[in-house]
């Protein structure tokens, strides 16, 4: 995105607005509310749990059992709500998650059981190869500086180590067919588009090897639905459909999500 916002502008619009309200201060809910509303929501479709336990498997398969005998450190950097630092917990990982935006700290700290560190991924400080692995699922696409943000996640990784970035897919056939109307080319909320290319470029660049790359496509019925109402009828029929066509772009690397695991060489 040109031109871009300072990064005291986006550090002072995440942690004012998150990222799961319209940011109007009289609507903000409270931290008992945001939880309630994020559990139903996942529940009606668990997306982020489900992304949750591929991810930290990939990742489990690809890290190893971490040093000295004891769980792999992990990294989350922009845990959001923190659905993956509960599922990597659960897996075995020692957690250490960020968040800037408050309101998803309240609920994250809910969800995982304890707070997140309320700080941006350039104001944290780590020892170098202080993590066996850094997750970036969904944030890379709102930083500043990526070039910044890979070259920390290589200095605060092991040898070894992995990184694993999780972004829409600028390379996705719903965007090549929706153009600047695709829901991602979201600014000044998303900053950075990606493709599989380009996030290779980025990870080789600062030392990574990627050694597995994921597409993931989801659409709900509701999206369609909501344009093209007289379709509601045939839900379910739609809802095959969609099934059957993200299947499709997914074996084409052409899915709306893409996840990628480099490797610190």
């Amino acid at each position: 995105m040109n031109p871009r916002p300072s990064y005291e502008w986006l550090v002072r619009y995440y942690s004012e607005r998150g990222h799961g309200h319209n940011g109007a201060r009289a609507s903000v809910p409270s931290a008992a509310e945001a939880h309630q509303r994020v559990l139903e929501r996942e529940q009606r479709s668990p997306n982020s749990t489900v992304d949750a336990a591929r991810m930290i498997a990939t990742i489990r398969t690809l890290s190893g059992n971490g040093h000295h005998g004891a769980g792999p450190r992990l990294l989350d950097v922009g845990c959001g709500y923190g659905f993956f630092s509960r599922e990597a917990l659960r897996s075995g990982f020692d957690v250490t998650s960020l968040e800037v935006a408050s309101l998803e700290r309240q609920v994250a700290a809910r969800i995982i059981g304890k707070e997140p560190i309320a700080s941006s991924f350039e104001d944290y400080r780590t020892i170098a190869g202080s993590f066996d692995v850094v997750l970036m699922s969904h944030v890379l696409e709102h930083a500043w500086d990526v070039n910044q943000w890979i070259e920390e996640a290589r200095h605060s990784l092991t040898d070894g180590g992995i990184l694993a970035i999780a972004v829409p897919n600028f390379g996705s056939v719903f965007r090549i067919v929706l153009g600047q109307r695709d829901p991602y080319v979201a600014p000044p909320s998303h900053l950075n588009f990606f493709t599989l290319g380009s996030l290779r470029a980025l990870l080789e660049k600062h030392g990574f090897r990627v050694r597995q790359a994921q597409w993931v496509t989801r659409i709900p019925p509701s999206a369609v639905t909501k344009r093209l109402p007289s379709v509601r009828r045939a839900q379910f029929l739609l809802g095959l459909i969609l099934r059957c066509g993200g299947w499709v772009a997914d074996r084409a690397r052409l899915g709306m999500m893409v996840s990628v695991y480099g490797e610190r060489t």
